[in-house]
């Protein structure tokens, strides 16, 4: 199963989501704009079971499917956590620098982009 960090949603037709890995890159979190780095201790906080990055650099739009979330229809969605609204609010405004200062930085995923390159 792979996760991502849902960013939006538009209703309950489409989804904003940021690429999530537990293969931690060599760089420090600190060092890569729009990256985020959870420690097994934070992570379990958040309702994961290991350390993981989320990368603001990588965002999925896509349709809210099955297709692409296939625990949509069960009784939690398929939500494995929830981050706190003080790092909600961290995540946005990273993701609000990240898109609006350097969007050359990110790297857009997903069938739902108008007018982009993937």
């Amino acid at each position: 199963m792979h996760l991502a960090y849902v960013l939006a949603t538009t209703g309950r037709i489409s989804v904003i989501a940021a690429y999530t890995t537990s293969q931690l890159s060599a760089e420090t979190a600190a060092a890569a704009r729009g990256r985020f780095r959870f420690s097994r201790d934070q992570a379990l906080e958040l309702g994961q079971q290991r350390a993981f990055e989320l990368n603001l650099q990588r965002l999925a739009f896509v349709p809210m499917t099955a297709v692409w979330f296939p625990g949509l229809n069960q009784p939690d969605r398929g939500i494995q956590g929830h981050a706190p609204k003080r790092l909600q609010q961290q995540i946005w405004q990273a993701a609000e620098d990240i898109l609006t200062r350097h969007a050359e930085l990110v790297e857009r995923l997903g069938p739902l982009w108008p007018n982009t390159r993937r």
